[in-house]
């Protein structure tokens, strides 16, 4: 697989996109990119929708208590153009209604009866693309006790569904991507893997990886890989 250029020229932007996890730190990030660029979003959360404030008018905000809830699914999705996954593990995420993971059929189905089929999922830097085996990083995160552990052994659930067919009927994304809260605020360069990659380990501004995100939703440059996606080498 050829690495796509890094150039910074203007790529086109989705009209409107569903966000599923939008009230945490990169949900938040891909909506403040929606508001500036005038992309109408469904902003999706498991409850407490207040906490999505200055919704533009044309978006909107709506409570999909379980992934596994296809009616409500079908509604938060139709109008999208794509959907896009914010999601990571915290200490209040216990149930399996809120993993992926465990319900990437339902989304799936629900996305094609919406009449979607572009999906961008954001995923950890460690992880291998789907259809290898875990990195030895990973499996060492999978042991360890409390969220941490639980986090990475999701992050690799959805890596293994994936490498075993799952979203098979979509245009999927799997983003390997290097991002937190502290991360510089500067566009990310994707590289298909590791051989010659301009990326860094260090990360970007979930402002930065959203707007990435978005991006390609619309450019379709990686449909069904996983590239990696972080700062640049420097």
């Amino acid at each position: 697989m050829t690495t796509p250029p890094t150039d910074r020229r203007p790529r086109p932007l989705p009209r409107d996109v569903a966000v599923i996890g939008a009230a945490g730190g990169l949900g938040q990030g891909i909506l403040g990119v929606c508001r500036a660029a005038g992309i109408g979003f469904t902003a999706i959360v498991r409850s407490r929708p207040e906490r999505i404030a200055d919704v533009p008018s044309g978006s909107r905000v709506v409570v999909v208590e379980s992934l596994g809830d296809r009616a409500a699914l079908i509604e938060a999705f139709a109008g999208a153009d794509a959907v896009l996954t914010a999601l990571g593990v915290t200490a209040t995420t216990q149930a399996t209604s809120a993993l992926l993971s465990a319900n990437m059929a339902a989304v799936e189905a629900s996305m094609l009866a919406a009449g979607v089929d572009r999906i961008v999922v954001i995923n950890t830097l460690l992880t291998s693309r789907p259809g290898q085996p875990a990195s030895r990083l990973m499996r060492f995160f999978g042991w360890m006790p409390g969220t941490m552990g639980r986090g990475a052994r999701e992050q690799q659930a959805v890596i293994d569904a994936l490498g075993n067919g799952a979203f098979s009927s979509l245009r999927w994304t799997l983003i390997r991507g290097g991002l937190n809260a502290r991360g510089k605020d500067e566009p990310p360069v994707a590289s298909a893997d590791w051989d010659g990659a301009l990326n860094s380990w260090a990360p970007v501004s979930y402002r930065a990886m959203g707007r990435w995100m978005l991006e390609e939703a619309a450019a379709n440059e990686f449909v069904r890989a996983a590239p990696l996606v972080s700062r640049r080498r420097t």
